[in-house]
């Protein structure tokens, strides 16, 4: 069985960062890794085919910048591999005993009702939706509250790692309501906002209200490392903001249909 290193993030994802998909570190540069095995790997890459098998369908311009990330989520899972206790083998769907992977849901986000020091899902997002209340001029959190850090689900035998992909902000059904983000973590402040694509009220596809905001690259979520991720809106409403990724969990995470509550 192979043991957990420590490994500098830019040498792990050199050859991702060198195609142009930087990876969000928060002031956390080095990481624990175990090299997944090949039968792991493959778990991994049938999660992303069977995402990309119906997100080519809808919108192969995102569907194509998902692609590309393939073996960025092949590496976070060794990434969870090394973080979860018990180096726990990574199967697709989950299995007991065993680490899961799946696309991001709203449940993975908001995995309780309500947040807590010991259970810190803070978050913009209601329970069970991918709908955010906006208010132009009020800052709204896909993770965090402004105050309090979220960290994916800690809870033991219920942990989680969230992978945001590279770009996978994407608003449905609606104008875009967004101008600026920022992100800052525990350990990292210093950074200030960056601008939405300017373009972003144009639809990618003829036809199609799908809108994609870029972001600072891939984005991990880690169950002990506190995050915040800011936006802020110019126009009010209710608009529907989806995270495109996986989360790799815990078995007990999702023992079977989740609906938060």
């Amino acid at each position: 069985m192979s043991t957990s290193t420590s490994v500098k993030i830019s040498e792990l994802f050199k050859d991702e960062i060198a195609r142009g998909i930087p990876i969000f570190t928060g002031g956390r540069d080095v990481i624990e890794y175990v090299r997944p095995t090949e039968t792991e790997i493959s778990e991994v890459d049938r999660c992303v085919n069977d995402v990309l098998s119906v997100l080519r369908k809808v919108s192969p311009t995102i569907a194509a910048d998902y692609e590309k990330q393939k073996t960025v989520f092949e590496k976070f899972a060794g990434i969870a591999k090394a973080k979860f206790p018990g180096l726990k083998s990574i199967t697709y769907p989950g299995t007991s005993g065993n680490i899961g992977v799946m696309a991001l849901i709203p449940q993975a986000i908001r995995y309780v009702a309500t947040p807590s020091a010991s259970t810190p899902a803070y978050t913009s997002y209601p329970a069970n939706s991918w709908d955010l209340s906006l208010t132009a001029g009020t800052a709204a959190y896909f993770f965090g509250d402004g105050t309090n850090y979220y960290k994916a689900s800690p809870t033991d035998g219920q942990r989680a790692l969230l992978v945001v992909a590279q770009n996978g902000v994407v608003e449905v059904g609606s104008s875009p309501k967004l101008c600026q983000m920022r992100i800052w973590t525990q350990a990292e402040t210093k950074y200030s906002p960056w601008a939405v694509n300017p373009l972003v009220e144009v639809p990618l596809e003829m036809g199609k209200a799908v809108y994609q905001y870029n972001t600072l690259g891939v984005v991990p979520v880690y169950h002990y490392f506190g995050i915040q991720w800011g936006a802020m809106p110019i126009a009010s409403g209710t608009s529907t903001i989806k995270l495109l990724g996986l989360v790799f969990y815990e078995y007990d995470l999702f023992p079977g249909l989740k609906y938060v509550s």
